[in-house]
């Protein structure tokens, strides 16, 4: 178990939590409710992490936090749904109107 993020509000720690279980990443939580001890513990210590299961993990959770960080998510282009010809942006995998995929 390794801890691969530090956040200051529980929202952005569920984010990355999110995020990397979502890339296959086993993860959990710590702190999360010792936000109400502020004050009586230093606030630093109270603040929400995220950890991972597996060691082996974490390079690959590095580096989708480093992508996180610096917005180097690649997206494509936006495209236009060759079934009902909705006009989507490019972080979009299927039409959100009829379900179609996006072509390749």
């Amino acid at each position: 178990m390794m801890r691969v993020y530090r956040a200051h509000h529980l929202v952005e720690a569920t984010h990355v939590k999110n995020l990397l279980d979502s890339a296959g990443i086993g993860t959990f939580l710590r702190n999360e409710n010792l936000v109400r001890l502020s004050g009586e513990v230093p606030f630093d210590q109270c603040w929400p992490e995220v950890w991972i299961a597996d060691d082996r993990d974490f390079d690959p959770a590095q580096r989708l936090l480093a992508d996180l960080r610096h917005g180097a998510k690649r997206w494509g282009p936006a495209w236009t749904c060759g079934h009902c010809n909705e006009w989507l942006e490019g972080q979009f995998t299927a039409c959100w109107n009829c379900g179609a995929h996006r072509p390749a």
